[in-house]
């Protein structure tokens, strides 16, 4: 005899399965479909401007839950390895990435000050990015527990690296203020084999800064290398609340050039246009890094909470219009 309980139990397995194998055949047509795409527009195009070095889409379908195991990225890792990265799962079935990062984890020492930092950023293999053009997405959320601090957490940067010397983000995304504050911009260039004075750093800095205010990102100011810091701005866009996703957008050409430029959308809106050269460091370059991730001040004798952000549908392609193309799908 088979009782009710035993056919419950056999199509609630047969709904599983089904669930199964349309989850991989919608994965598979994903996959296809952006691969078409990827071919059509990095071989079909003629660019004045040099391909990204970069060219792929990572979605995270395709790793297995748990601790991220990969070969394709690496990280920026000073000790906790692949530690801090976990593939996790949402209800409706998507897989993103997780990074945390906790009190103690990859301290790295700023001269000789008492200030550290703590990081846990996620990357693929640097490459020379020089005379490029390279356009940026992801999916960035805060989850519904997350606590922000009263101190710098970057979760995005776009970084030249010289042979020799210390050097700043080309563009990185950062809040501050207990997440009420949203800086975004970097350094275009300068001496790499010495500490930058002020001078300098107002010679060469890219900037402008968004305040939390009544549920919008509303733009304070803005500041591009040598100009004055211009408050006459208008600037705005959404205010994404905790855990919910929100998607950006970055667009870099990377030149000596006066026709390099920086732009940053959010969920659409623009948010930084900056036209002008963009690499003006002196020293020899090695290379360029795009990160992902948390990368936070500490202070010694100030323990901050964990934080962690999800990361989705990671984008680095030779134009906007493939990228555009991507994010319509």
């Amino acid at each position: 005899m088979v009782y009710s309980g035993d056919f419950r139990e056999r199509e609630n397995d047969i709904d599983f399965q089904l669930h199964q194998i349309s989850k991989f055949f919608s994965d598979m047509k994903k996959l296809v479909y952006l691969f078409l795409i990827l071919i059509c527009f990095t071989t079909g195009n003629s660019y004045s401007k040099g391909r990204s070095p970069w060219n792929f889409v990572e979605d995270f379908e395709n790793e297995k839950v748990g601790r991220l195991r990969t070969n394709k990225f690496t990280t920026n890792d000073k000790g906790t390895g692949l530690k801090p990265f976990e593939i996790k799962v949402d209800p409706d079935g998507n897989q993103y990435l997780s990074v945390t990062v906790k009190d103690g984890y990859n301290v790295d020492r700023k001269g000789r000050t008492k200030e550290f930092t703590e990081r846990a950023e996620f990357q693929p293999f640097p490459k020379k990015a020089l005379g490029k053009e390279i356009w940026i997405s992801f999916r960035k959320r805060l989850p519904e527990d997350f606590t922000h601090i009263d101190d710098r957490v970057l979760f995005f940067q776009f970084k030249n690296m010289i042979s020799t010397g210390k050097v700043s983000p080309l563009i990185g995304l950062r809040y501050y203020k207990n997440g009420n504050r949203l800086k975004i911009g970097g350094q275009t260039g300068g001496n790499a084999r010495r500490s930058m004075s002020q001078k300098e750093k107002d010679l060469y800095r890219i900037d402008t800064k968004y305040k939390n205010y009544e549920g919008n990102w509303v733009q304070r100011w803005e500041k591009y290398r040598s100009e004055s810091k211009d408050r006459d701005v208008d600037g705005t866009a959404s205010f994404t609340p905790l855990g919910e996703w929100s998607t950006y957008k970055i667009g870099i050409y990377n030149t000596r050039d006066n026709d390099g430029f920086v732009r940053v959308y959010k969920d659409g809106e623009l948010m930084f246009d900056y036209n002008g050269v963009t690499y003006d460091w002196r020293g020899k370059y090695n290379r360029s890094h795009i990160r992902i991730g948390l990368y936070r001040d500490r202070v010694v004798g100030v323990s901050y909470p964990d934080q962690t952000i999800h990361f989705d549908d990671f984008i680095v392609v030779s134009d906007e219009k493939t990228l555009d193309q991507i994010l319509a799908r």
